[in-house]
């Protein structure tokens, strides 16, 4: 299990300037559960996955992974390969090597010492999973890739890798409309009793009809972490103003809202076209009565 307990964290301390992005968040992620986290740009949620990751310590608060502290030792993140990985809103920042074949093996040559034989099967394997033309571009320098390209690289990289816990931020980006289908098809049937995800992510119609939780960020703090349901029925004004429902869920919303359906709030096409037809033959009544309840 990964446990943020308590987590804030301010940049540039004792500067002018100084900024705080995190404050006081506590978040848990089960095995075999998938979790999105999303909320406003700006609302903390890839500094809250750096975290996560062990890539930044926090000012305060503790990350746990598998009951053990991440930075026990002050300054120094524990060794966790094929534990957590992250992968970067901007992918062409995490390349270092000199040709594709030797970014996307480096972790399992050198981070988990993998036999040549396992490491093409594996990189070969990801990479045809998320039609990626490997034997084409494997010996092109990463950043001379499409942006589009340079996210999958960076994704098979650490898929291949098969962490405990993945993080993806904004893993959708730069990707065309059936590249993404792949990719999600691909993240559905990741996760596992042993494996779980984090993604952070805008486009809540992609993701509440399978995540396990949603988690919604506005100003550094965590607003809500419950169910892709309960979500969709919540009244409270700061976590409606930190998303978007999908346009259904919306529809929904606003027809129990003003009372022309009983609910519930639904992303589900089926139910809300009920609703639809539950509303108008309310509305036909209340014309036929010569008046309106709306």
């Amino acid at each position: 299990m990964l446990e943020a307990v308590n987590i804030s964290h301010t940049f540039h301390r004792s500067s002018p300037f100084s900024r705080q992005v995190l404050d006081g968040i506590s978040l848990n992620l089960a095995p075999g559960e998938t979790v999105l986290l999303t909320g406003p740009s700006g609302s903390g949620k890839t500094t809250l996955a750096r975290v996560l990751a062990g890539l930044i310590q926090p000012t305060m608060g503790t990350v746990r992974l598998n009951g053990s502290d991440l930075h026990a030792t002050v300054g120094k993140r524990m060794p966790t390969p094929k534990l957590v990985v992250l992968t970067s809103q901007y992918p062409e920042r995490q390349f270092f090597a000199n040709t594709v074949w030797e970014e996307l093996s480096w972790g399992l040559r050198v981070g988990l010492g993998m036999g040549m034989a396992e490491v093409r099967q594996r990189v070969n394997m990801i990479s045809a999973d998320l039609a990626f033309p490997l034997p084409e571009l494997a010996d092109r320098p990463p950043r001379s890739l499409s942006s589009g390209q340079q996210r999958k690289a960076a994704l098979v990289s650490m898929l291949a890798l098969e962490p405990q816990v993945l993080i993806l931020d904004e893993p959708l980006a730069g990707l065309n409309a059936r590249e993404r289908s792949r990719l999600l098809e691909l993240l559905r049937q990741w996760p596992n009793k042993d494996r779980t995800m984090l993604v952070v992510a805008h486009e809540l119609e992609l993701f509440l009809g399978w995540v396990q939780r949603v988690a919604v960020m506005a100003s550094g703090r965590l607003v809500f972490l419950d169910s892709p349901s309960e979500l969709c029925q919540t009244t409270d004004t700061a976590v409606r103003e930190a998303i978007a429902l999908p346009p259904l869920g919306e529809l929904s919303y606003y027809l129990k809202k003003s009372g022309m359906s009983e609910g519930p709030v639904s992303i589900d096409s089926s139910i809300v076209r009920m609703q639809l037809k539950e509303a108008l033959a309310r509305l036909r009544a209340s014309l036929a009565k010569g008046g309106s309840s709306f």
